[in-house]
């Protein structure tokens, strides 16, 4: 019984709360965005909201501080406790406040974001919970109810203890004021707290917030006492009819949300949003979408958005939108229709047509009950419209004269389902409606409106109708195509239906007919169409360059003030008059209804230049124009984590509001680990379909698509230093500035360039070792030659000395001759070995001098191309033809006509075949040839075999002694 009263006393004082005009105010519920504990991942109560330099929230949490990207959510418990009271951003730091325990967070040289504690325990001990951190000038105040702590510098300069507890404490107007629960408020000056002038009226009060109204004034509100007015000497109350609703709410905290506009969160009623003057603006509780009534804190980030810190959760209310909302905690189904009537509001949806008069429309604390179903018109509500003083309601049951809480079907049992209404141009008495069949007339007699009839000669469904100027009804039917209408002279028939195919459209799927400047334009989804004067269809292009996608509304709605509504699928777009007869088109305002509208029954209803209303899917929304609104807010987008495979803790890049944001190291990897992940996000808070593109240097050639991807992935990168770059866009088409992160990829082992320089080393060695070893054997051979010949003469000089016969010494002398003939021969062969041998040494004294270019070169790929070129023309010299024709013209002195006897008689023996007859002849090993042609020995036994066959020779045949005969 007792709760029961309770609730009458509150609502009689709420009653009477002084409410903003409707002209000024939003008329529904602003968007709400709500996190559970299971998404931001910590406890449930969430004492202090702030916002980094980077954009960035913070939340001071029981489970630790909480931080949120606009994406991703993440807990930072390295302070060891677990309960965090407070939380404020200084610069590029975090400072919290938790139990006996002060300090802040920042990230070091590696982007690591680490928590350094300014608590030494000679210094300050036995704090409690610290519940607030101020930036004050140079200092840092930490307060705690047993003591303001004032830091400079990292370094504690002075502890003020509490007269008896310090319950809070506020930074306003540059005056640091604390609320002692004894002495009341008084003031920080120096190093010491001071009373100040009725600061003792309130204490025991527990103040819970202060908010500047000017210079001089200072807005206190109190948990249950309500709110009041210190102009720095006395105190008075602030105006008794919403202090009797901050009273029984229990105020918590405060903050002032614009120049005109204060929060409060409260224990009992979520958030209440009042005026500098004290009249209620909203209020926002659990059952309208806040989930919880108890709002531990309230901050108001840089977009404007308001975050609330509540007992179980966090939620971020869209204040700064022009769009509010008639939906969920209503309860009205989905909108199509909306009309105000004799200071009533209506509202048809798919359940009924509702009702709620301008006072209850009007109030901030307006209930679900306020809004009445309009007796017997349960169902699905088509339209609404006013003529003769009479409210018409268009329903799929007929037409209903509405009558204050009332509808009358006014229509038989033969009529079922009506669109929409038109009155008969020229004749004030007659109302034509387009129905599910056809067309029914009205006649207004003695001021009611009474069905007539069904016109005869047209029965197609007619939702969308208008007048042409010479008399003639146009009716768009969505799948048939367009009909022109003549009728008779009382309306009773039509007389001419002229119907135009959708293939008249240029291909159009869809057709609605409208009428704007004086002039009938069909609207279809390949484009405007209109009527020209003989009657044929033609493009309508005066709007043209404001559809340069090509993509078309659904239907075109002028408003009384000459506007055009773009009514698309889902989303909507106005062009608005100007005094020079010009359109400027709309866009940002309406963003918050994208995806919202009715599919094929987009709706709008301008009820002045201030408000407009939208049928949506879960009801309605309000739109209240504010030209001063910017929807242009720049925002920051941030590398939230970038890894290579070797890494076991992410690396963190921020963008600041510093224009010169440095980026503190360049992170390496070895090319083995060469799998690297990046993941970033925008801080902008008041848009959940951000869009990324992304360059990386070396890889991409330009930037990519813009895509809702939140991470990019990269394998198998070459060695080098690659910059990659991420910026973000918005639906307003705000993107932020390009966010470029550093790192390099390291060569693997040999491409190292220390592993260049060792091969090069090894190049030159082998070079040596086989230049050596070459010359050696040719001075070997060149000895052997000679005590070879040497021995040979001395033997035939014994053998001439010991022949005494004079009759022998003609043939001493003719042997003496052949030997000096074969001794020539010798001599040309050493010739030939010593022009090849220059040769060779020609070629290694011209590797030896690449080899040491090469050596010089820096770049690896200009040293691989020359070590490359040098293979080849030592392959190239190996098989050089000219060593062949020098060594053939040696051989033909030698050995006479040998090769030409072996070509007269085997004339099918090629190149290779003579060559390896040659050195057959001169008694070489396979592995000697082998190493002359420059071929494998196993290829030598083939080759041997295959000229076994050219010669005919049979398999007991020795091939060397037949060469040797020839």
């Amino acid at each position: 019984m007792r709760n029961y009263l309770l609730f009458w006393f509150v609502l009689i004082c709420l009653s009477s709360i002084s409410i903003v005009d409707v002209y000024a105010q939003k008329l529904g519920i602003p968007e709400i965005e709500y996190f559970n504990r299971r998404q931001y991942g910590a406890a449930t109560q969430n004492w202090k909201i702030s916002q980094s330099e980077s954009d960035l929230m913070y939340f001071a949490n029981n489970d630790g501080l909480v931080e949120y990207d606009g994406s991703q959510w993440l807990s930072h418990r390295e302070m060891g406790t677990g309960v965090v009271r407070s939380v404020k951003c200084i610069g590029e730091r975090i400072y919290i406040g938790t139990h006996n325990d002060f300090g802040y967070f920042e990230y070091d040289s590696l982007h690591q974001f680490s928590y350094s504690s300014l608590v030494s325990t000679d210094e300050v001990k036995d704090l409690g919970d610290v519940w607030t951190v101020h930036e004050w000038g140079d200092l840092v105040v930490i307060h705690t109810e047993a003591a303001l702590v004032l830091l400079k510098d990292d370094k504690v300069i002075k502890t003020i203890p509490s007269i008896s507890r310090f319950t809070t404490c506020f930074l306003v107007n540059e005056m640091l004021l604390v609320d002692d629960e004894q002495e009341g408020l008084m003031e920080v000056r120096g190093k010491d707290v001071y009373p100040i002038s009725g600061g003792d009226f309130f204490a025991e009060k527990n103040v819970t917030s202060i908010i500047s109204l000017s210079n001089r004034e200072l807005l206190i509100s109190t948990m249950n006492d309500g709110c009041f007015v210190w102009d720095l000497n006395q105190v008075k109350p602030w105006r008794e009819d919403v202090n009797q609703l901050l009273k029984k709410a229990n105020v918590f905290c405060g903050a002032r949300y614009n120049d005109d506009l204060l929060l409060f969160g409260t224990i009992q009623n979520g958030l209440i949003v009042v005026d500098n003057n004290g009249h209620l603006v909203m209020a926002i509780d659990k059952d309208k979408g806040l989930v919880n009534n108890t709002v531990l804190s309230v901050f108001v980030d840089k977009e404007g958005g308001v975050w609330c810190g509540l007992d179980n959760g966090i939620a971020r209310v869209s204040l700064n939108s022009n769009v509010s909302f008639l939906t969920g905690y209503y309860n009205l189904g989905t909108g199509y229709v909306q009309e105000r009537y004799r200071n009533d509001w209506y509202f048809g949806t798919n359940q009924a047509l509702f009702k709620i008069d301008d006072e209850g429309f009007n109030n901030p604390l307006k209930d679900r009950d306020d809004f009445t179903r309009v007796k017997g018109t349960d169902g699905q509500v088509w339209s609404l419209f006013q003529a003769g003083g009479q409210l018409l309601c268009g329903h799929n049951n007929g037409v209903y004269a509405v009558d204050g809480d009332e509808g009358k079907l006014i229509t038989p049992s033969s009529v079922n389902g009506v669109w929409n209404f038109l009155p008969v141009v020229g004749e004030e008495n007659f109302l034509i409606s387009g129905t599910y069949n056809g067309l029914i007339l009205f006649e207004n007699i003695n001021g009611k409106w009474v069905f007539k009839q069904h016109i005869d000669g047209f029965n197609e469904s007619s939702r969308f109708m208008q007048w042409d100027e010479q008399g003639r009804l146009w009716v768009s039917h969505g799948y048939k195509g367009i009909f022109c209408l003549d009728f008779s002279q009382d309306y009773s028939r039509v007389d001419q239906v002229h119907t135009y195919a959708m293939s008249d459209f240029s291909g159009s799927s869809s057709l609605t007919v409208s009428k704007f400047h004086k002039r009938m334009v069909i609207v279809g989804s390949a484009g405007l169409f209109t009527v020209g004067a003989d009657g044929d269809i033609e493009p309508y292009e005066a709007l043209d360059h404001f559809f340069s996608t090509r993509v078309f509304p659904s239907t075109i709605q002028e408003d009384q003030y000459k506007n055009l509504w773009l009514l698309y699928t889902d989303f909507v777009e106005v062009l608005r008059y100007l005094e020079d007869g010009t359109y400027k088109k709309i866009t940002l305002p309406f963003i918050p209804l994208e995806r919202k509208l009715v599919t094929s029954f987009e709706s709008v209803f301008v009820y002045d230049r201030e408000n407009v209303f939208f049928g949506i899917e879960d009801g309605f929304a309000h739109y209240v124009m504010k030209d001063y609104y910017n929807f242009r807010i720049p925002f920051k987008v941030h590398l939230r984590s970038f890894t290579g495979r070797s890494d076991s803790v992410p690396y963190v890049f921020h963008q600041t509001s510093n224009d010169d944001n440095p980026q503190l190291e360049v992170p390496s990897y070895t090319f083995r680990n060469n799998l690297f992940e990046f993941e970033y996000a925008a801080a902008f808070y008041g848009d959940k379909e951000m869009e990324y593109s992304t360059h990386m240097s070396s890889v991409d050639e330009k930037y990519s698509e813009w895509s809702r991807a939140a991470s990019r992935q990269f394998t198998k990168l070459r060695e080098g230093t690659y910059d990659f770059t991420v910026k973000a866009r918005n639906r307003y088409g705000v993107q932020s500035k390009p966010l470029v992160f550093s790192f390099e990829v390291l060569p693997p082992w040999h491409r190292h360039m220390y592993a260049k320089i060792a091969y090069l080393v090894l190049i030159l060695l082998i070079a040596g070792v086989v230049s050596y070893t070459f010359n050696r054997r040719i001075e070997v051979s060149k000895q052997k030659e000679k005590l070879k010949a040497r021995k040979h003469f001395q033997e035939k000089e014994e053998q001439l000395t010991n022949d005494a016969l004079r009759a022998e010494k003609e043939v001493i002398k003719m042997r003496n001759d052949k030997l000096r003939s074969e001794m020539k021969f010798k001599e040309q062969e050493l010739a030939g070995l010593t022009v090849h041998i220059i040769q060779k040494n020609d070629l290694l004294s011209e590797l030896q001098s690449q080899l040491k270019r090469i050596k010089r070169i820096k770049s690896p790929d200009e040293s691989d191309r020359k070590i490359d070129n040098l293979v080849r023309k030592i392959g190239k010299d190996i098989d050089n033809e000219s060593n062949w024709q020098m060594f053939e013209s040696q051989f033909e002195k030698v050995h006479l006509t040998f090769l030409n006897r072996l070509v007269e008689e085997h004339n099918d023996l090629n190149d290779r075949d003579k060559k390896l007859c040659a050195y057959i002849r001169m008694g070489m090993a396979s592995k000697e040839i082998a190493s002359l042609m420059n071929i494998s020995t196993r290829s030598v036994e083939n080759n041997r075999y295959k000229l076994r066959q050219k010669l005919g020779l049979l398999q007991g045949d020795d091939l060397s002694k037949y060469i040797g005969e020839i």
